[in-house]
């Protein structure tokens, strides 16, 4: 029997880790086992791909031999999709450790980092795929009756280029939208750091909250908190944030809320610690409820 509380264990054995460089170094190395089994499921799926363009491309009676083996894609698709999920789990979690924060991932996320690998493996796979018996022309060896490619014939064709490219426009917005992610961030954090010196903190009323989802790691909700603003008003105003499930809060519970006196309507200066931390950086905007 344990006279410390588990939780009080685990919280410090997090404080410790926070900005260390096992925690790092542990973060960078789940990065790069998912970008290797991202790359391993871009592989199956470029491989698939390669069989369906065969098919679409040549005559019933011509080769629809895809370039890389059966067994080949079917074994990189269900390793990739395992590596994925365990190796972005682990990345999350060490990642989450170093920064000390729950809500969000120092670096980059994990859609980023599977979304490159993904590409990287198709990129390889179009090196292995099977030529066209003919370009522009599905030729049939039998019967002589050759027939010129339709659009869909094209579009497959082209594939070789289309679809690693697609990939990579993926993989291009998802990181300007991390970076833009991070810019909002940063502005916000600064703003509740300058409300938190000079504004007025309270305990708002958290009036609505889903219930948790117990098979679920984390939830992506809203809350609506309610507050006095000093002058005689109460405020309801409401968040979008993400959470880990055992940190939903309950209808009735209070979190830190911070605003500025002079304007208390202006949601532009009204921040919110979902997690009940009070590091300026857990704090997130609100809007009108």
């Amino acid at each position: 029997m344990s006279l410390t509380d588990p939780k009080d264990v685990a919280a410090e054995r997090n404080r410790r880790l926070e900005g260390s460089g096992k925690a790092l170094a542990a973060t960078l190395i789940w990065a790069f086992v998912g970008l290797v089994a991202a790359a391993v499921l871009g592989f199956g799926i470029g491989g698939f791909f390669d069989q369906l363009r065969v098919v679409t491309i040549n005559s019933v009676f011509g080769s629809w031999d895809g370039g890389i083996p059966v067994e080949l894609r079917s074994t990189a698709l269900p390793v990739g999709i395992v590596g994925c999920l365990l190796s972005m789990g682990a990345y999350g979690a060490w990642n989450h450790r170093y920064t000390g924060r729950r809500t969000y991932y120092a670096f980059i996320g994990p859609a980023s980092i599977i979304l490159l690998g993904i590409t990287i493996g198709i990129l390889v796979s179009t090196n292995f795929w099977a030529a066209p018996d003919a370009v522009g022309t599905a030729v049939d060896p039998t019967f002589h009756d050759d027939q010129a490619w339709d659009v869909g014939g094209w579009v497959m064709y082209t594939g070789l280029w289309w679809l690693p490219g697609m990939f990579a426009l993926l993989t291009a917005l998802s990181l300007i939208g991390r970076a833009r992610a991070q810019r909002y961030r940063r502005r916000n954090a600064g703003l509740a750091a300058e409300l938190l010196a000079s504004g007025r903190l309270v305990d708002a009323e958290v009036t609505s909250a889903p219930l948790p989802v117990t098979d679920a790691a984390r939830m992506a909700l809203t809350l609506t908190f309610a507050f006095d603003d000093g002058q005689g008003a109460r405020r309801w105003v409401t968040c979008m944030t993400l959470l880990p499930v055992t940190e939903v809060p309950r209808e009735g519970e209070s979190r830190p809320l911070v605003f500025d006196p002079r304007s208390p309507g202006d949601v532009k200066r009204i921040f919110v610690s979902p997690t009940g931390d009070l590091d300026p950086a857990s704090f997130v905007a609100v809007r009108r409820a």
